[in-house]
């Protein structure tokens, strides 16, 4: 299957709590032990923001007669008013805040360098601005936010993030970089 197929083929929905433990596998496949999140913060982020928590899926049929969607990408998210991510706001959501936190993108290792994680990016930020324009006036949304590694700064900004600079959280060994996204 070509590229432009592989990544037409992709089924982008909630993250619902049966996939809970594949997205998990992902985090720490993606991420090493001092920066991974737990379980429990992914079943706490799918039960208070489950319409934030979206997966890319793959159709398998290769081993039976119909078709298996597995989950190969995650993009899980909270909600919050500050302006940029700090530490207490990567563990609360704030149902009616206005920012978009992304906790965490990853894609299954066996499907990295495919364009997944642009393309769920891509289609998570045109989900987000569509919510906004339907829900009222004033927008359900005003920003999404990030922090990130300096190697994924060109990824992000593909999506239309802009640096704004190495960020105040100490999460593992690595520094890390603020990025946001205006809606």
């Amino acid at each position: 299957m070509d590229h432009n197929s592989f990544i037409n083929s992709l089924t982008f929905k909630n993250v619902n709590e049966s996939d809970i433990e594949r997205a998990f596998q992902l985090e720490i496949e993606g991420f090493p032990p001092e920066e991974a999140l737990t379980i429990e913060r992914y079943r706490y982020i799918q039960s208070v923001a489950p319409t934030l928590f979206k997966g890319a899926y793959f159709s398998d049929s290769s081993s039976t007669s119909f078709s298996k969607l597995i989950l190969i990408g995650t993009i899980m998210s909270t909600l919050a008013d500050a302006p940029k991510i700090t530490k207490e706001s990567m563990f609360s959501h704030n149902p009616f805040g206005k920012i978009v936190f992304i906790h965490t993108v990853c894609v299954d290792k066996h499907y990295r360098g495919r364009g997944i994680a642009l393309c769920m990016l891509k289609e998570y930020i045109k989900t987000l601005k569509n919510e906004s324009q339907n829900k009222d006036v004033n927008g359900k949304y005003e920003r999404v936010a990030l922090i990130c590694h300096e190697h994924l700064i060109p990824l992000y900004q593909k999506a239309g993030f802009t640096l704004m600079g190495e960020s105040e959280i100490i999460w593992g060994n690595e520094k890390w970089f603020d990025l946001v996204l205006e809606l």
